[in-house]
């Protein structure tokens, strides 16, 4: 026994003199889910930059949130309890360990619908929380002494308590201001509503232009008759905006003036006509942009190597990509060139994405027939690594072309499919969605020319439409077949302070394929795609 406690000891003692430089595996950690008491729709999980988006209903008290349950990475450990209460008017940070560290994020939203607007109002009311003030800009010529406050709303009732509007009258004082005292969740705040006198009534406060388009923004006085005038620079005609045309009129004016020459300087005024005459805003000049033609828009250019088809004639022209060198390894070709059956009017090729099972090394996976604006970026044992996105810095309104597309069932999918995903026996479904977007290569994995990289073995980096690099999005879900017809998916801008870097534009016939699942039957013809820069 003593022999045996000796030769522990010794090599104990070996040990201590071992370096251990077996290299830890990189293993990702991520949050797969959050359930969240008084939570609208889904949690956002930005796996990219690690944070969590959590949106709450108004009537929540966001100092008082209760996170149910909180899903992450198989083996991951958290540096801190996330289950229970938390004021979420902070972020709430959390270290996720395996192997290595990874530090999360989880935020709040809250859209609160705050109201304050009295008669006379120029532009939006604005709002200071965190100070608990409220601002009115109003016409100089109405006076301060008997001011109508038109709405009075801090939150929902009951779980906000505040005084009634007609209380609200004086607002002469050397301030310009009144104290509106308010209860909720059983705590008092203290708001001051100011009420600013103001000689300047309509004022341009954004001028975005596209190719044929610009897209506008003023304050102006509240129930006032308001609009936009424009003429190109240099003519002494102004055009008026059409009715049509514009999204909002009166304390705030938005508009998107179209059917503009690209290229050309525009000056732009707004207007207001009340019973003091009519008020103008300053002269605001832009000049439209230039257009581009997507590459190989016809689906006509290919070329072939080693047996897998290439959408462009050679590797120094490409824009497209497709999976076809992934899917070569299992010896399968997923889009390729059609020259039967072409949408009306069209001649030369149309584009086939066909979703098929590969088999790669005695492994079975499903393949989603696609087609993209990137490049295949290789493969990662039997996952692939796509990146998406071109450079491009304008602002189309649509993406247009044709489409035909088989709509098949479900017949592939891996045991440990995501539960959100359905399952086999549902039906398949494709899609096509476009993208403009800032994205930073060195955050989103890419490179300078395509920023975006989805590696199918990382959920996290599967592509999400509330990305925060996204400026402008549209998307076209197609859930039953249908023969061929001209689609045109919309633009939603989101953001007009920035400016676009990339385009992604993708297609699939099987919208699930980054989860390996889809229909071995479900084939996308697409043809003839242009961006669009103006409105009807």
């Amino acid at each position: 026994m003593r022999k045996f406690i000796t030769l522990i000891a010794a090599l104990l003692a070996l040990s201590s003199c071992i370096e251990n430089d077996i290299p830890y595996p990189i293993v990702e950690l991520d949050i797969i889910d959050i359930e969240v008491e008084g939570a609208i729709g889904e949690p956002n999980i930005d796996r990219a930059n690690r944070k969590v988006t959590v949106s709450l209903a108004e009537n929540v008290d966001i100092r008082n949130v209760k996170i149910a349950s909180i899903e992450c990475s198989e083996g991951a450990t958290l540096s801190r309890n996330m289950v229970g209460k938390f004021d979420m008017r902070y972020p709430q940070y959390v270290t996720l360990s395996l192997y290595q560290d990874y530090e999360w994020v989880i935020v709040a939203s809250q859209d609160i619908d705050r109201r304050f607007t009295v008669i006379g109002q120029i532009g939006e009311t604005e709002w200071d929380i965190a100070r608990t003030m409220a601002k009115v800009y109003r016409r100089s010529d109405f006076g301060l002494d008997t001011v109508t406050v038109t709405q009075l709303r801090f939150g929902p009732k009951p779980e906000y308590d505040f005084p009634d509007a007609s209380t609200l009258r004086d607002f002469s004082n050397a301030e310009h201001t009144q104290t509106a005292i308010v209860d909720s969740y059983g705590r008092r705040e203290i708001w001051r509503l100011v009420v600013e006198p103001m000689e300047v009534q309509v004022n341009i406060t954004r001028a975005v232009a596209g190719a044929n388009v610009v897209w506008l923004k003023a304050i102006g006085i509240d129930g006032a008759q308001t609009g936009f005038r424009y003429r190109a620079k240099g003519t002494e005609q102004w055009s008026e905006a059409e009715d049509s045309w514009y999204t909002s009129r009166g304390g705030i004016i938005e508009a998107a003036l179209r059917h503009l020459d690209t290229q050309t300087e525009y000056e732009i005024i707004g207007y207001a006509v009340s019973e003091s005459g009519e008020q103008l805003s300053n002269i605001v000049s832009v000049v439209t942009t230039d257009t581009f033609t997507l590459p190989n828009a016809q689906f006509n250019e290919w070329s072939v190597d080693g047996g897998t088809y290439y959408p462009y004639v050679n590797k120094q022209s490409a824009w497209w990509g497709t999976g076809n060198p992934g899917s070569a390894i299992a010896g399968i070709t997923l889009t390729t060139p059609c020259t039967e059956n072409l949408a009306p009017g069209m001649s030369g090729t149309c584009a086939q994405l066909w979703s098929q099972q590969a088999n790669v090394f005695g492994i079975k996976k499903f393949a989603a027939g696609n087609y993209f604006c990137g490049e295949f970026g290789g493969v990662s044992g039997t996952n692939g690594l796509v990146r998406f996105g071109r450079k491009f810095d304008l602002r189309p309104t649509a993406l247009r072309g044709w489409l035909k597309y088989n709509r098949g069932t479900i017949d592939c999918a891996p045991k440990n499919a995501n539960p959100k995903v359905p399952g086999i026996g549902s039906p398949d479904r494709g899609s096509i969605y476009i993208a403009l977007g800032d994205w930073d290569y060195t955050v989103y994995g890419g490179t300078e020319e395509s920023p975006v990289i989805v590696d199918t073995s990382k959920e996290s980096t599967f592509f999400n439409s509330q990305n925060e690099g996204i400026i402008a999005y549209g998307e076209i879900i197609y859930n039953e077949s249908c023969d061929w017809y001209q689609f045109e998916i919309p633009l939603e801008y989101r953001d007009f302070e920035r400016t676009p870097t990339h385009i992604i534009i993708v297609a699939t016939g099987s919208s699930y394929g980054d989860y390996f699942v889809g229909s071995s039957e479900s084939i996308m013809w697409l043809d003839d795609f242009e961006l669009v820069y103006d409105y009807e």
